[in-house]
């Protein structure tokens, strides 16, 4: 049986050893927890960078994701062209003498008509006649330029007589002129096409309508400047 002094020698050695493999534990205990603790902030930080990197991935595809969408947006212009018509409503006049002359006798009248013209100016967009394609600095509509896409409608006929005379009958050169007033109109709708002003309101509206369709389509994010080129 040992004695009180082995007993004592035994409680001093392994008092310390245990408070050794004690510290240890505890220590390898905390490092585990702080380890643990850093681990699973780097996954959230790394689950935050993926999404960040996600997003911005989405949002710079948003910026050049109208061009999927040419195609479609070919097929939509011709589909819709009637839509796209820019009517150019105006005031028309034309004057006329009318002479004549009897048995040396000379006679002389004046008459005057005006009308409301409705000019109706739009693109060929059908299959073949244009083109839309991207380009360095946005989107670019390579067609011919607008013209005439019916013939004008004349409306609200109103006359004058601005001088009778005694051998002219003014009523039936306002008959006659009524009859021109039409191709009047198309005479001048021919012309009219190439105006500045009514080149710019067809481009305008052709733009318009282009952008919106596009802005409309899923993940499209901007639609860039849309230039239009004429081919003829």
């Amino acid at each position: 049986m040992p004695g009180p002094e082995r007993s004592s020698r035994h409680r001093s050695w392994w008092l310390p050893v245990s408070a050794a493999i004690l510290s240890g534990l505890i220590g390898a205990g905390a490092t585990w927890w702080v380890m643990g603790g850093r681990l699973q902030l780097a996954e959230q930080h790394a689950h935050v960078l993926q999404q960040t990197v996600t997003r911005t991935q989405d949002e710079l595809l948003g910026y050049s994701r109208y061009t999927s969408y040419l195609t479609l947006g070919k097929q939509t212009l011709a589909e819709h062209t009637k839509l796209l018509t820019a009517t150019v409503v105006r005031e028309e006049g034309v004057t006329e003498v009318i002479e004549r002359s009897l048995l040396g006798f000379a006679s002389s009248g004046t008459v005057a008509i005006w009308y409301t013209a409705e000019y109706p100016f739009g693109y060929d967009l059908q299959p073949g006649q244009f083109d839309l394609r991207a380009t360095a600095d946005g989107l670019e509509v390579r067609l011919k330029k607008p013209r005439l896409v019916t013939s004008p409608a004349v409306r609200d006929l109103r006359y004058k007589i601005l001088a009778g005379g005694v051998l002219t009958d003014e009523k039936v050169a306002v008959i006659q002129l009524y009859a021109k007033a039409a191709q009047e109109a198309a005479g001048k709708g021919q012309a009219l096409a190439a105006d500045p002003a009514v080149v710019a309101l067809c481009e305008k509206r052709l733009v318009e309508f282009l952008r919106e369709f596009l802005r409309q389509q899923p993940g499209v994010r901007n639609v860039p400047h849309i230039r239009v080129v004429y081919t003829d």
